[in-house]
Formats: C-alpha cells, structure tokens, sequence
C-alpha cells in the first residue's frame, strides 16, 4: 500500500485523497511543514503533498524545506499545490518537486496523485531509477508525465514568446490542436480570437471564401460580404490543420498572406490588411510531401520557422498510466458512475500496445471501458479485443523466443516453430 504524508491546513487534499483511493493508499497528515521533517525521518513515503500560500517569502521557506527534504529521501515524490504562483528560486539549481498552481478540478489532480502512486507503488520499486517516471505536469490542457512532452511543454513555452509563424508535426490523435491553443493562450496575441481551421474538412470550392472570404456576388449565392477565417482572427492567431491537403493555387495565396500581411477577398478588387499570425499542422511526413510537389517548398520555409514534433504515445509509454488515471476520473464524473480504480493488468495491457490512434484512441478506449463498468472496478474484458490479442501475441513472442535460442540448428528451430503454430491453431 502506497504510503502518502499530506501538509495542509484545510484538508481538501486529504479528503480527495481518501475519496479517491481509499483502499491502495495509507494516509497521513500534519498542519505545519516543521512538522514535516520528523514524520519523514520517521517514515517513508511515496508521495509528499503541500498545500501552500502566503506572501512570497513564506512560500519560499516551504520549497526550500521540502527541497531538503526531497534530497534527503530521494525516493519521495513531492508535490506542491497552491493558490499563488511559484516564488522565483534563481538560487535553487534543480528542482526536485512539482508545482502546481490552483485552479485544477478535483478529477486533474486525482489522476495526477493517481498516477505517481501507479508509478511508484513502493520504495524498492526498481522503475524509481527510470528517468521517465517523474511527477506528471499539467500545461494548458496537456497533460504529460515524460520527458518527451516536458520537452514539447517547454517548446511551447519558447513558441509563445515570439511572435512567428509554428509548424507543429505529428500523428493523428497526439494532440496538436491542444499545443496550438496553448500557444495562442500563452502569447501576447491570447486576448484576440483564436481560429482554429481544419483544411481538410473544408469543401474545395469554398476553401478559398472560407480563408480569405468574399465580397457581395462575388458567386451565385454570395448574398452579402464575408469575413474569411484570416479576418476574423485579426490581432490574434489562426491555426490551419492538415496543412498540406491544399492546392497551389491557395498555397500561393496563403504565402501572398504571410510575405505581404495582406488577403484578397473573393471577387473584391482590392487588398485586406491583416494582422494574424499562422500556427500550420499536419501529420503526414512534411519534407516528404515537399519532395512530392505536393507542398510548395516556398510555402514549406514561411512556416517552418518554429517546428514542433509531437512524438507518438507509444514512444512516451510513461505518459499511458497518467492518462489513464486522467481518463478514468473525467467519464467517471460524467457517466456518474462509481470506479474507483483499475486492475494492474488494465496498466499492463495499455502499455503493451502501440496506439495507432494515439491519445485520442486511448480516450475512447477509456471512455468506452468507464461506460460499460457494471462495478467499481475496471477490469481487462472491458478493453476492446484488439488490445488483448495485441497482449496474446506479444506473449507468444516472448514464449518463441525463450524456446528458439542462439545455437539452436536451422532444424530445430523450424520444427520448434511448427509445433507452436500447430497448437495455437489447434
């Protein structure tokens, strides 16, 4: 049982705690960080939470002594939730805790203590010296946990402080339209619209309205003069999905847009200034499309100025459980059902398979499991077959391979196979 120090005055903490993972948590608490120090000299635990506010100052002590403590006993996680900001700790060369800043929905936080209590069920846990497995970070609506992401968060962060044109790559499903408006919310554009296009969805012949808008009869049912999209996010930030499904001829028309500042309506006879910055997506192999003509290499340089790549989920297995977690307590409070927590083999499971889908294909897998819980548990039947022959054949993999070892003749190893394919048919 995962063991968790809680220091806090109000007991929210303690109480969501308790509510949440009542019977794989064993909780104390204290009121005073003072206090702190001697019940961890006295006891190890998995995870220390300190609920902290105050004048700067006062939250600075708290760090410091929490950052002593954390180098003190290396294998307790900490986190900090408060309402206030985190102080400036310029003298403070790494930071060995997690700050999280109010306000955060009781679900988010549940499954960020979810997560590392999964993570990190006990002290001699060997996975403590993974590197991945680190207090999981919430960032306008990305959530993460592994190093790949905090490194994407961090790119974000750099994007949003400039005011240039991003190219943002990935799979479907990673959440590219999540850092999009994360940017736009981080950047000194945030309280201008926010436009989000997806090019894909757009009929052909109104791609060109719809982006650039259209002046009165312009065409047969033009009634009236048509802001486009680039208009309507004046001042702010357009973000342009699948990217590369466009035409030359818009692609001319957009790189006209990002070299001159300027658009041409449909059917109008004269420029429109604009002032709108571009964050471009896709998720098909971008230099590849560039070779292929089917991107203008032009158009490719005006938007490639800041690239961010988001890896795929099987890449950044670490993030699977914290998800999950994450997943659980949002359509648990939904659907109002009463799971309060997963079998160690649904863990296993998710983190065995490849996820085509991504963090959206998780989602739904999530969503579908919560849904069809007839009791408090969610338990492996509920995840679709896919997943569990996925499992099966990782199984019989790892079975072959125990069996067919090095010095094994070509005979032996084709009749050993052969058995096995027998057997598993029937």
């Amino acid at each position: 049982m995962a063991r968790v120090l809680i220091i806090e005055k109000r007991g929210g903490i303690r109480k969501l705690i308790e509510r949440r993972f009542s019977d794989r948590v064993s909780v104390e608490a204290v009121t005073d960080i003072g206090l702190s120090a001697e019940k961890v000299s006295a006891s190890k635990y998995d995870l220390v939470i300190c609920d902290v506010n105050g004048r700067v100052a006062e939250r600075l002590k708290v760090v410091h002594a929490l950052q002593k403590l954390s180098w003190q006993h290396p294998n307790s996680k900490v986190l900090i939730v408060s309402d206030s900001a985190e102080p400036p700790l310029a003298s403070i060369a790494a930071k060995s805790y997690q700050w999280i800043q109010r306000p955060i929905p009781d679900v988010d936080l549940g499954a960020l203590i979810g997560a590392v209590l999964e993570i990190n069920p006990d002290t001699d846990n060997s996975d403590l010296r993974n590197p991945e497995l680190l207090i999981p970070t919430e960032f306008e609506g990305i959530l993460a946990i592994s190093l790949p992401m905090r490194a994407v968060i961090q790119q974000v962060i750099e994007a949003a402080s400039v005011d240039a044109p991003v190219l943002i790559t990935g799979e479907s499903g990673t959440g590219k339209d999540l850092v999009a408006a994360a940017i736009h919310r981080r950047s000194d554009r945030k309280t201008y619209p926010y436009v989000p296009v997806n090019m894909g969805a757009i009929p052909y012949e109104l791609i060109a309205s719809e982006l650039f808008g259209h002046e009165k009869g312009a065409y047969t049912g033009a009634s009236e003069t048509h802001k486009g999209f680039f208009e309507q996010a004046h001042g702010g930030t357009i973000f342009l999905d699948e990217i590369t499904t466009m035409d030359e001829k818009l692609q001319v028309s957009l790189l006209r847009a990002l070299e001159t500042k300027t658009i041409h309506r449909v059917g109008g006879n004269k420029d429109v200034e604009i002032d709108t910055r571009i964050i471009a997506a896709t998720n098909e192999q971008i230099e590849e499309t560039v070779k292929a003509r089917r991107l203008r290499e032009d158009l490719y340089y005006r938007l490639d100025v800041i690239r961010i790549h988001l890896p795929p989920l099987r890449e950044r297995s670490g993030d699977i459980s914290f998800l999950t977690n994450h997943f659980i307590s949002r359509f648990d409070a939904m659907y109002k059902k009463a799971i309060r927590l997963a079998s160690r083999e649904i863990y296993q499971l998710l983190r065995s398979y490849p996820w085509p889908g991504n963090v959206r294909e998780l989602k739904n897998v999530i969503q579908r499991a919560v849904v069809m819980a007839p009791g408090a548990e969610l338990t492996p039947d509920l995840l679709p077959a896919r997943i569990l022959e996925v499992s099966a054949q990782n199984r019989e993999s790892q079975t072959a391979a125990s069996i067919i070892h090095v010095g094994m003749s070509l005979a032996e190893a084709e009749k050993t196979l052969i058995s096995m394919t027998l057997s598993s048919v029937g």
